[in-house]
C-alpha cells in the first residue's frame, strides 16, 4: 500500500483561533496499602461493645444470636478477643436491625415490641428470628414496612 501524501492547508486569515479549557481535574495519588490492609480488619469485643449498648439484648441474648456460650462472650470481654467472620457479619446485619428498632421506637419500646407477636409473623416473637441470618432480614422487612405504613 502506498502512503496517501499529507496535505498542508494554509489559512489566509491572520487571527488565530485559539480555544481554551479550564483544567479542574487534580490528580491525588492513592495510598498504597498491602493487599491484606485491604480485605482484613480485627473486630475486637470493644467494637462489638459500642454496638450492644445500643441493643435491648442481654448477654445471654447476644450469645444465643451468636450461636456461642455466655462463657465466651465473657472470655473475649476479658481478653479484648476477636470475632470470626461469621459471627461478625451477624453482629453487623444486627446492627442495621437496631439501628432501625431505636429510630421506630426507641431503646426501651424496642425491647418490648421484640417480646409481642405481631400479625404478619404469626405466633413468633421476633426475638425469636434473630438466631438465623434470614430471621433477621424477615424483621429488618418488616420494620421497614412499618416504618413507611406498608401493612403485613
Amino acid at each position: 500500500m502506498k502512503k496517501k501524501p499529507t496535505k498542508n492547508y494554509v489559512s489566509n486569515d491572520e487571527t488565530t483561533h485559539l480555544v481554551k479549557e479550564n483544567s479542574a481535574s487534580i490528580y491525588i495519588p492513592l495510598k498504597k496499602t498491602s493487599p491484606k490492609q485491604l480485605i482484613t480488619k480485627e473486630f475486637l469485643y470493644s467494637d462489638f461493645k459500642k454496638i450492644a449498648d445500643k441493643a435491648p439484648f442481654t448477654i445471654g441474648e447476644w450469645a444465643e444470636i451468636l450461636h456461642i456460650s455466655e462463657r465466651t462472650l465473657h472470655r473475649y470481654a476479658k481478653d479484648n478477643s476477636e470475632f470470626n467472620g461469621m459471627q461478625v457479619e451477624r453482629i453487623l446485619h444486627i446492627e442495621k436491625l437496631i439501628k432501625m428498632g431505636n429510630e421506630l421506637f426507641g431503646k426501651e419500646g424496642f425491647k418490648n415490641w421484640l417480646g409481642f407477636k405481631p400479625f404478619s409473623l404469626q405466633t413468633h416473637k421476633p426475638i425469636e428470628q434473630l438466631t438465623s441470618y434470614q430471621g433477621i432480614q424477615d424483621i429488618i422487612d418488616l420494620l421497614g414496612r412499618m416504618q413507611h405504613g406498608i401493612p403485613a
